[in-house]
């Protein structure tokens, strides 16, 4: 019915039904609605996108992330658990804060870039451009930690 996007998208907005449309302009605004330059930059990422056949790249390097995650969720099950997501966007979560903290801590000591999300979850956003190797590398990484964990 309503579809809203920002920042990854170089700007901010919303498309919807034309039945949920505002009836005045500009009802909705907000700072990254405002540079109509970003839609140059939008349409040249699209097209990279497309050409480079990015989301199929992501759907390959997405199911060897999953499916890793799941194979040390199984081998470290007190440590991890509940992995889920779509494509590269993954989030597992450790066993309680404290650990999901150290986690996210020594993964950036291995050169791994990840978040916290939520009560004790740890998230993945890489980007486009993210391989099955880079996947592997991940999985290596997430590897030492735990077993360092362990």
């Amino acid at each position: 019915d309503i579809v809203t996007f920002s920042k990854k998208m170089q700007t901010g907005g919303y498309y919807s039904k034309p039945e949920f449309l505002p009836d005045l302009p500009y009802r909705v605004f907000n700072t990254w609605m405002g540079d109509p330059t970003k839609i140059v930059l939008l349409d040249a990422i699209l097209k990279v996108i497309k050409r480079d056949n990015l989301l199929s790249v992501v759907e390959k390097s997405g199911e060897v992330l999953m499916s890793g995650i799941r194979d040390l969720e199984a081998e470290y099950s007190a440590l991890i658990n509940s992995t889920r997501g779509r494509g590269t966007f993954i989030t597992f979560d450790a066993a309680n804060p404290k650990l999901r903290d150290d986690i996210v801590k020594r993964l950036l000591t291995k050169g791994v870039q990840s978040g916290g999300c939520g009560v004790a979850g740890i998230r993945m956003r890489p980007a486009l451009i993210f391989q099955p190797q880079h996947a592997h590398m991940f999985l290596d990484r997430l590897r030492q930690v735990l077993a360092e964990t362990k």
